[in-house]
């Protein structure tokens, strides 16, 4: 079971079609000024995001296997690896050393995987993390599928079983943040979704995959950033990178503050001694969710399939809020998301709202962040729009929002899906189109073969994987990966 995104979801159904007492809307107008009553009043002390372990909950959403496992564990290792860039090794790109003896990076990474069919999955690597139902059941529940055999006493996988379109993509990702938030606490089975360090095969033991500091789930320091990934997903930067995208740098409590700050300092009593710079705290530059919002339909479709099919009487038109389904959430924003429900709504769920909007992915994360007051319209602008706003984009939708995507989608063809990549030349320029954007991910790269007409193909000049051999298929070497994408970034 996972928490109010499910059981308890079907009163409240039964309440959202109009034999409730109270609209949810009055209920939902609420919710800001009690959630920044409730931070007001949090007496939790706020340690400095530098000076503990950092921690990156990936949380992919697929079919079945994820068709670029190799890559992504190349990324893992990443940030524990020099990579030789000599001359004489530019034939092998592949061609590694390890740091210091092969220490691992100070950052964690955990994966989270909730798949469409986990019944599928081949990959130990990826079964091991994928969601698994929660509490045994009176009822038999079509969402869950068993995870080894026919056996009655096997675990079960959990899958909403999405089609395209549909609110139970929604709920998946609900799910997910829900069980990423679970990690570190007792039970919450963090040793089995941990990736790094040093977890690049499947056949690691536990002992292997931590390290003497971490040897129970209680061990494993909260996870500070989750952030959504689809199958067809890449890193266009190493996993150091993305550290410093989404923490700041290390060992640095302050940096020079704006000129505002400054004006302020010097208007303090000149006879201070000595003098200190104006500086801002690293953590309140980069303790922000990577949302790239807007607060207005920006299209025909996003108006009538989603903005006007909420209910007025369930949540406010002031209120929706539509974004990218791939972002970053800090630990602070998906705990009020995933606490929405039981702390703020009276125990009505928030999902069962979007029942009937199209692509409600894009909608549930951005309102949800709205009605608890986190995503916002700056004073004096009416709309937050994607082209509006340039100079302040990435603070013109709240002081805790940074307003950009996170993954590099190609919309210009005009289609309901972005463009889809087979060929190493796509691949080579997209990463470069997607680091000179900022951004941290790239999609959709896909096997050539699951486009129709498609055939297998190997990718034209791909160099050699992890162990010497091609990968074909339209798919990305892990040498490609990293002549594009290290080597870029050295």
């Amino acid at each position: 079971r996972f928490g109010d995104n499910d059981h308890r979801s079907r009163r409240n159904e039964w309440n959202q079609d109009g034999h409730s007492e109270v609209p949810l809307s009055e209920i939902v107008e609420k919710v800001a000024e009690k959630y920044k009553a409730s931070k007001e009043t949090d007496a939790t002390v706020n340690i400095l995001t530098q000076k503990k372990q950092r921690h990156i909950a990936l949380l992919f959403l697929t079919i079945g296997d994820l068709p670029q496992e190799h890559i992504w564990k190349e990324w893992l290792k990443s940030a524990s690896i020099d990579y030789l860039t000599d001359e004489k090794d530019a034939d092998d790109a592949s061609v590694t050393k390890s740091k210091d003896g092969g220490s691992s990076s100070d950052v964690l990474v955990s994966v989270i995987c909730h798949a469409k069919f986990p019944e599928r999955i081949q990959s130990p690597w990826l079964r091991q993390r994928h969601l698994l139902q929660k509490h045994s059941s009176n009822n038999a529940d079509d969402n869950n599928v068993k995870a080894e055999g026919h056996d009655t006493n096997s675990p079960k996988f959990h899958s909403r079983r999405p089609e395209w379109g549909s609110i139970e993509i929604t709920r998946a990702m609900i799910d997910l943040l829900e069980e990423g938030l679970r990690i570190g606490s007792d039970g919450g089975n963090g040793l089995r979704y941990l990736a790094t360090p040093s977890d690049a095969s499947p056949e690691n033991t536990t002992a292997d995959r931590t390290t003497n500091s971490i040897q129970t789930d209680t061990d494993i320091p909260p996870v500070d950033r989750f952030v959504f990934v689809s199958e067809s997903c890449l890193p266009v930067t190493t996993l150091k990178e993305m550290e410093l995208a989404l923490f700041g740098p290390r060992n640095t409590e302050s940096v020079p503050a704006s000129d505002a700050d400054e004006k302020q300092q010097k208007s303090k009593d000149l006879n201070d001694d000595p003098p200190k710079p104006p500086t801002k705290n690293i953590e309140s530059l980069y303790n922000k969710s990577w949302i790239n919002a807007r607060s207005t339909p920006n299209n025909g479709y996003a108006r009538q399939l989603q903005w006007d099919a909420i209910r007025q009487t369930d949540i406010p038109p002031n209120l929706v809020w539509k974004a990218d389904q791939w972002m970053v959430l800090t630990r602070s924003h998906g705990k009020a998301i995933a606490s929405l429900s039981a702390q703020y709504l009276e125990g009505r769920p928030l999902w069962p709202a979007l029942r009937k909007v199209r692509a409600s992915d894009e909608m549930y994360f951005s309102t949800a962040l709205s009605i608890l007051g986190i995503l916002h319209r700056p004073p004096g602008i009416s709309e937050v729009e994607e082209e509006s706003n340039t100079k302040q984009k990435d603070s013109c939708a709240g002081s805790d929002i940074r307003r950009r995507r996170i993954t590099y989608c190609d919309w210009s063809m005009g289609a309901k899906n972005p463009a889809s990549f087979t060929t190493l030349k796509e691949w080579k320029e997209v990463v470069g189109k997607a680091r000179a954007e900022g951004c941290l991910l790239a999609r959709k790269f896909v096997p050539a073969s699951s486009i129709r007409g498609g055939g297998r193909r190997k990718v034209a000049g791909g160099g050699s994987s992890a162990n010497n051999n091609d990968v074909d298929d339209g798919l990305v070497s892990v040498g490609d990966w990293i002549s594009a994408v290290v080597k870029r970034g050295s």
